[in-house]
């Protein structure tokens, strides 16, 4: 085992708060300019990695490429929603079935919560409740959790993922289900979050293919449709109209090397895509990532053991979830095969509340899982990480309770062991995803988690970090 430095003369200095957060800003105003933000193959996709590349350079980092890769888009340029002749206030499920200009036109039917398997479709638009993801109490985490730092005593009283998490918990299964039966269109109501919105740029936990047509409603608006369905003496007709086009584009990835002393990588990866603004998901965590970049890069060569990789993907909202990721291991086999450790950084925002269909900041920062691998040493390094930082309300689920999401997922399921860090606030693939949802103050105390688990690492031969408890 390699004798760990000190570091008390040699250290450089990490980027400040304050510059984390003038990059997430500067990603955030450049996008923002497009009307299809970050999503992936777009202008805005192409500019974030321009950016991510100018940057870079800014910094002095010179070790950097850009991997681009074709990728088929779906653009969506007109959605409506009639019902009994009145328009309806709707937003376009992504990935979806394009419609003629004349839409589809059909009787409304409301499923509820839940599809019958028995029963006929044919020629209807179903009416649907998407139920929120189930939502972790904090009084119950001691039951899902290894460990959870929280000196402020915050945990006990919030609820992790708001209502629910950001995805609905029964979709998208019942979108396959109702065309499966026959139904010609799709209307997928939310109800019981937080805040009254509809601007749901698909998860892959909700990504549909192209079957049927589907928009979403807001929960208030879909109360009245299904009022009106329930109530009405006649069957109700309802006309939906989704228009686009379908084309292939190009996405990619930027990746930043720092040379180590010995064969073995470390991976830290995020993404630059985003549905909206993309503010916590996740300009957030590109700007971390670029911290860390900047730090080992003007770190003292002859200290860095291990090769680092730091990895902005591309393409996170898409089908084969996360595709970055993925594209990543197929294009760089060779780093592939030396990584000992993947570590992913996404999502540092804060805890926001409904209140009178909007949401309000509670002051507080959203409570964030950090999954770790079941490595002793690691596991401790980890816990020291956290600690030291001050990174309260940061929660160790116990392995297996709760799956691990995010870039590092594609990692994991080869067998990499991963660290990973993210919190999963309601509003993340929303519009609501704005500039003023980042925790600001929390940027540098992840990156200087992530910091001191990555030095903690850095010296641990490949037996140790490969003996993992699963």
């Amino acid at each position: 085992m390699s004798k760990q430095p000190s570091f008390k003369r040699a250290r450089p200095a990490a980027p400040s708060g304050d510059q984390l957060f003038g990059w997430v800003k500067e990603l955030v105003e450049l996008t923002e300019q497009y009307t299809e933000f970050r999503r992936l193959g777009t202008q805005g996709d192409a500019a974030a990695r321009a950016w991510l590349m100018k940057t870079l350079a800014e910094i002095g980092i010179k070790d950097v490429v850009e991997q681009t890769y074709p990728v088929a888009v779906r653009q969506y340029k007109e959605w409506s929603l009639t019902v009994d002749g009145k328009g309806v206030d709707c937003f376009f499920m992504n990935g979806a079935a394009f419609t003629e200009a004349s839409g589809v036109s059909g009787e409304l039917y409301y499923a509820g919560d839940s599809i019958d398997p028995n029963v006929d479709l044919t020629g209807k638009i179903v009416v649907f409740d998407l139920k929120s993801g189930p939502a972790m109490k904090g009084k119950a985490i001691p039951l899902i959790a290894d460990y959870s730092f929280d000196p402020k005593n915050e945990l006990a009283e919030q609820t992790v993922g708001g209502s629910g998490g950001p995805a609905p918990s029964n979709f998208p299964t019942p979108y396959y289900e109702a065309a499966r039966l026959g139904a010609v269109g799709f209307i997928a109501v939310f109800s019981g979050r937080q805040s009254d919105a509809n601007t749901f740029f698909a998860d892959p936990t909700g990504m549909v293919q192209t079957r049927i047509p589907g928009v979403f409603l807001k929960g208030s608006l879909g109360s009245e449709v299904i009022q009106d369905v329930l109530s009405s003496s006649r069957p109700l007709q309802a006309t939906l109209i989704l228009r686009g086009d379908a084309n292939e584009s190009t996405s990619g990835n930027v990746v930043v090397h720092v040379a180590g002393q010995k064969n073995d990588a470390m991976l830290v990866n995020t993404h630059h895509d985003a549905g909206w603004s993309g503010a916590v998901q996740d300009a957030s965590g590109v700007a971390v990532v670029l911290g860390l970049a900047a730090y080992y890069d003007r770190f003292p060569s002859n200290y860095i053991q291990k090769d680092l990789y730091f990895v902005f993907n591309g393409c996170h909202y898409t089908w084969n979830y996360p595709y970055g990721a993925n594209k990543f291991a197929e294009m760089n086999p060779e780093i592939m095969r030396r990584t000992l450790l993947c570590m992913g950084v996404e999502h540092i925002g804060k805890r926001f509340v409904g209140k009178d269909g909007g949401l309000h900041d509670t002051g507080q920062v959203e409570p964030r899982l950090l999954w770790v691998p079941r490595n002793q040493m690691l596991y401790d390094a980890a816990i020291k990480a956290v600690e030291g930082n001050a990174l309260h309300s940061t929660i160790i689920p116990k392995a297996g309770a709760i799956p691990l999401y995010g870039e590092t997922q594609s990692y994991f399921l080869q067998g990499i062991p991963c660290f990973s860090i993210m919190s999963m606030p309601e509003y993340l693939f929303f519009a609501e995803d704005t500039i003023d949802k980042v925790a600001k103050d929390e940027l540098a105390p992840v990156m200087h988690t992530m910091l001191d688990i990555i030095d903690s690492a850095m010296y641990l031969p490949k037996t140790w970090i490969a003996a993992i408890d699963r």
